[in-house]
């Protein structure tokens, strides 16, 4: 009972949390046109134009509660170039460049096809034998169960469940799923850094604007590359005598994962060089569809800022505050593209999400088709993924023939 309760507190905060932010994201964005007064101190909705007065708008100089229209000149309102009035969230969506979103759609269905080759491959690595379509299958379903039905089973626990019906090595199916996960957050990680690198070396301008970036990339770096050396190095934690920690903590099976992935693919880094290299194919498509996105909104930014923005604001997204990232991930995106149309950037965010979403619906015929979905703690005993011990013994995720670092 008293885990039951723990578990709806925190589902409570993160709800909270959810809602707050996506209020502070809904006050930066505006539903209307709208003009902002020459000294940047008010933002009004736009009413239209002055019968016969093409010196004076109508605005709402009143509240949300209590509106109040007058007719104001226009040279009271900053100009954007040539533009006083700014377009809002509905003007965004009923202008989209339709051509250049129809590529962006097509452009995530494609990140979707190559990160299930990349861990269909990742599986042939450790001689786990499924057809390709069965692995697009199931990421699929994962995707539809981790976006549209998020719950106590998260997408990649199904996922595991259904291949390790093909084997009898279910920890090396979990152990490809969490290899799967680390190499995906370590090749945006990579991507961010690498633009950054790009754009100072290459003098391309707008660098001045990336100092905060370059921050936050230096920091998820170094906290990735700790992580990493505490997940997969068994003799590092030993020696920082983490180890009796570590085995008390409900994730225990992800760090005794991470130490059999250490062992498994050690010898094939081959191999993981060339998953490396899908999983950056998969990225490219990925953050060049979003960036597509924001092109077809008609977001004035360089291109070459949404490889820097968008891996960082996924990354620092998956800190697990909200439900789903729910408001986090879009006040994310609304403080990278702090310069540009606080409309468009939450337009370009809610596509972001829906279209990933419209992506993962064919998983609802993969679960209706597929065999019957059984319970999550049924699934978690059968994968050996029930929290760790009380007497803080190693959780069950050694696969067979396979010493421990």
């Amino acid at each position: 009972m008293r885990r039951k309760l723990r578990k709806t507190l925190l589902l409570t905060v993160k709800i909270a949390v959810g809602v707050a932010l996506l209020g502070w994201v809904l006050n930066k964005t505006n539903w209307h046109d709208y003009v902002i007064t020459a000294d940047q101190t008010r933002t009004c909705r736009y009413l239209g134009p002055v019968p016969g007065r093409p010196d004076l708008l109508r605005v709402d100089v009143g509240t949300f509660w209590n509106p109040r229209e007058e007719a104001l000149p226009a040279g009271d309102f900053k100009r954007d170039g040539d533009e006083i009035i700014h377009p809002g969230f509905a003007t965004s969506i009923r202008n989209i460049n339709r051509p250049l979103l129809s590529c962006a759609v097509a452009g995530f269905l494609v990140s979707v096809l190559i990160a299930a080759f990349r861990w269909w491959y990742l599986l042939r690595i450790q001689r786990i034998r499924i057809r390709w379509w069965e692995a697009l299958r199931l990421t699929v379903l994962g995707q539809f169960f981790n976006t549209v039905v998020p719950g106590t089973v998260g997408g990649d626990v199904i996922k595991a469940y259904y291949v390790a019906k093909h084997t009898d090595r279910k920890a090396a199916v979990l152990i490809s799923i969490f290899v799967d996960r680390v190499m995906g957050m370590a090749e945006l990680t990579l991507l961010a850094a690498a633009m950054i690198a790009v754009v100072y070396l290459g003098g391309l301008p707008g660098a001045a604007q990336l100092r905060d970036p370059a921050v936050s990339v230096a920091v998820v770096v170094a906290v990735v590359l700790v992580t990493l050396a505490l997940l997969l190095s068994r003799r590092l934690r030993k020696a920082l005598h983490l180890q009796k920690l570590y085995q008390r903590l409900p994730i225990a099976h992800h760090f005794a994962a991470a130490g059999d992935a250490a062992v498994l693919y050690r010898k094939r880094y081959k191999a993981l060089l060339q998953a490396l290299l899908i999983t950056f194919g998969a990225h490219v498509f990925w953050v060049g569809s979003i960036a597509l996105l924001g092109m077809s909104l008609d977001i004035q930014t360089p291109w070459y800022k949404y490889f820097v923005y968008i891996p960082l604001i996924y990354i620092i997204g998956a800190i697990p505050i909200s439900v789903g990232g729910l408001g986090w991930v879009e006040g994310l995106y609304v403080y990278y593209f702090a310069g540009a149309n606080a409309s468009k950037v939450f337009a370009l965010a809610l596509l972001a999400r829906l279209i990933p979403i419209f992506w993962s619906l064919p998983g609802i015929l993969v679960a209706v088709t597929g065999p019957k979905l059984p319970k999550a703690e049924q699934m978690r005993s059968e994968l050996g993924m029930d929290d760790a011990p009380a007497d803080g013994g190693d959780a069950q995720v050694q696969p067979e023939n396979c010493r421990r670092e």
